[in-house]
């Protein structure tokens, strides 16, 4: 066991070395997109963004990004103002995610996020050669990597090429500099959520963070460490349960008043104040027990406490009044916590007696507002 703990000490001293990042959840993601429309919102996206006369301001960002991607040997000539881009070209009844085109060039692109390419490239490449354009790229733009063998030779033998999103989203994140000046600022946030969502979806996010190598190469005694620590509150919780149950049965008798409860067990607490006064806001007690010296009973706090922030503004003043140096806390979950005694050592008697101290001075300011 001497062994283990020092294991896990040195796992944690590791732990505290490493930056903490969890990549958070981008605008794209909260919307809950479904999955298999994800491909058609990406490619309107692209479409919005490979076009350079739309009102992001970052004019050929992602073309020329992508240009070159797909032909980085040669300097393809055009001009903005002649590009044009097609969502969902009709190619003998079967659609092409997008087309890009100028006088001289000519771009098909077929969007993949995790499918695999079943469509019809002898017809899309029919279509795309319709245009009779000086440069013919024919793309296929997808999230994955396509290692198998027979998906390949398909690809190829329709004279397409595979890049990846990764590859595509790098290049613009390197090229991106010089434009954001010019560009609307209202785009380019959406640019950066929508890289965030992709990276998300590869792993690239996880792959170039250390916290997740961290994660990935010490989860064996990770798992170890938060199933010892699990068993160890499950005892602590057993004991603070049983401390809060004898507790109640002693308050209950010394105020005469069996309406004290314990909410989950380890909460005690009484709001019962204002039941007999009609519709007077509800206020309480709660009181719990810490860990403190490895000592589940340790340290025991008490609380004033409103369920709603609003239900506390008839009290505060009085309450703010009689304990002008406790800590009023009034949290964003919409609850109000007056912080007032802590108690060390499970000190029993101290503990009744200012739990019942407390239980009758709110008995008293409650009656004071409902005569108000």
């Amino acid at each position: 066991m001497n062994q283990e703990i020092q294991i896990f000490e040195e796992i944690l001293k590791e732990f505290g070395k490493q930056p903490k990042f969890i990549p958070e959840p981008t605008y794209l993601e909260l919307c809950r997109y479904p999955t298999s429309r994800f491909e058609e919102i990406c490619t309107r996206l692209l479409c919005f963004y490979f076009d350079p006369n739309n009102e992001h301001c970052f004019h050929d960002l992602f073309l020329e990004s992508l240009l070159q991607l797909i032909s980085p040997l040669t300097t393809i000539s055009y001009r903005n103002d002649q590009v044009q881009v097609i969502n969902e070209l009709n190619s003998e009844g079967k659609r092409l995610d997008m087309l890009i085109k100028s006088p001289d060039m000519v771009i098909g692109v077929e969007n993949k996020i995790y499918a695999s390419v079943y469509n019809p490239l002898p017809i899309y490449s029919n279509q795309i050669a319709l245009y009779g354009k000086k440069n013919v790229f024919k793309v296929i733009l997808t999230v994955r990597n396509i290692n198998d063998i027979a998906e390949k030779t398909f690809i190829s033998d329709n004279g397409f090429i595979v890049i990846t999103y990764s590859e595509l989203l790098n290049r613009v994140k390197l090229n991106i500099g010089s434009y954001i000046p010019r560009a609307n600022q209202k785009y380019l946030v959406f640019i950066y959520d929508f890289i965030q969502t992709i990276e998300n979806m590869t792993g690239e996010t996880y792959d170039n963070n250390k916290l997740s190598h961290f994660f990935s190469n010490n989860s064996e005694k990770i798992d170890n460490l938060i199933a010892l620590y699990s068993k160890y509150n499950e005892r602590v919780l057993k004991v603070q349960i049983e401390a809060i149950r004898e507790l109640m049965k002693l308050v209950q008798v010394r105020t005469n008043d069996d309406r004290w409860w314990a909410w989950e067990g380890w909460d005690l607490g009484y709001d019962a104040f204002n039941k007999d006064l009609g519709s007077a806001p509800r206020i309480g007690i709660e009181a719990s027990y810490e860990v403190l010296h490895n000592n589940p009973l340790g340290r025991f706090r008490i609380y004033i406490t409103t369920w709603n922030i609003k239900h506390f503004a008839p009290y505060e003043d009085r309450l703010v009044g009689l304990f002008p140096d406790n800590y009023l806390d009034k949290t964003n979950d919409n609850r109000v916590y007056l912080h007032l005694d802590i108690i060390e050592d499970n000190d029993i008697d101290l503990i009744l007696d200012k739990l019942i101290y407390y239980y009758q001075i709110m008995h008293n300011i409650v009656k004071e507002i409902a005569i108000d």
